[in-house]
């Protein structure tokens, strides 16, 4: 079992201290090693790029490593510590036992990233090399691990559907795919958009609306550590429940959020 967790920012967030982001980012990396030491990794979108650090290591040692340092300042930022109009808008990241693919090549640990899209996975898919070979005149496989063939297939699916149908194209994929997951999903050419979905395994969602943010991990103490010396900053959360077999989709622009079924 891996571990998923991240962070959406809504437009008009109040959560302007550098510091606490990346506190709370470091903390969950820490937190959610406990369901896989071998690779960790983290996906931060802003509002006109996308930045991707993952790495073999556990979590509480990408946390250490220099190039996550560097990664975490020059990228994590919010309010006064902005210098650019290339705003944070959500963070997804990955603690990773692996099942299948070496996590020496870096291509098999997470945050997967397929042309637009780039996502995260907890669970297991069983016929990723039965996909991969029927959908092989559309997508090529860049790695061994399982969890590529949902990214892979979302994206050739946003490719026919058109990228603002990433519903569309998630309810396409996992009608295709075999196994248990819990993913987190973002699609580069829609920055304020953060995709969650799960059929059988776990995600907890917290939303923080005193500084209108949302926190969500595969385990709620995940979040509730993390942000425990920030309690009086953030406030009391509302929980976001996403039963199996749905999916929760934040327009972190709009400040709005629509749950959807993965297989009508």
């Amino acid at each position: 079992m891996c571990s998923i967790f991240g962070m959406g920012l809504f437009q008009e967030h109040t959560l302007d201290d550098t510091a606490t982001v990346k506190a709370i980012m470091a903390t969950l990396l820490k937190e959610a090693e406990v369901n896989g030491r071998s690779a960790s990794g983290v996906a931060v979108m802003k509002s006109r790029s996308t930045e991707v650090i993952r790495r073999p290591l556990a979590g509480s040692m990408l946390t250490k490593d220099k190039d996550y340092l560097d990664f975490a300042d020059k990228h994590m930022r919010v309010g006064k510590d902005e210098t650019s109009s290339d705003h944070l808008k959500s963070m997804i990241g990955h603690c990773r036992m692996p099942t299948k693919g070496s996590p020496e090549n870096n291509y098999n640990n997470h945050p997967i990233v397929v042309e637009n899209i780039v996502g995260v996975h907890n669970g297991v898919i069983a016929n990723d090399d039965e996909l991969f070979n029927k959908f092989r005149k559309n997508i090529t496989r860049i790695a061994r691990v399982d969890t590529e063939i949902i990214f892979q297939l979302v994206s050739h699916f946003t490719r026919r559907f058109g990228s603002n149908r990433t519903i569309k194209s998630i309810r396409e994929t996992v009608g295709h795919i075999k196994g248990g997951y819990a993913c987190a999903l973002l699609n580069i050419d829609s920055p304020y958009n953060l995709f969650l979905f799960r059929s059988g395994n776990p995600i907890r969602i917290l939303y923080y609306p005193a500084v209108k943010v949302i926190l969500f991990a595969t385990r709620e103490n995940f979040i509730l550590t993390a942000v425990k010396p920030f309690e009086d900053y953030l406030g009391d959360p509302i929980e976001i429940e996403v039963i199996s077999g749905m999916g929760v989709a934040f327009n972190l622009f709009a400040k709005t959020m629509s749950k959807f079924v993965l297989k009508p």
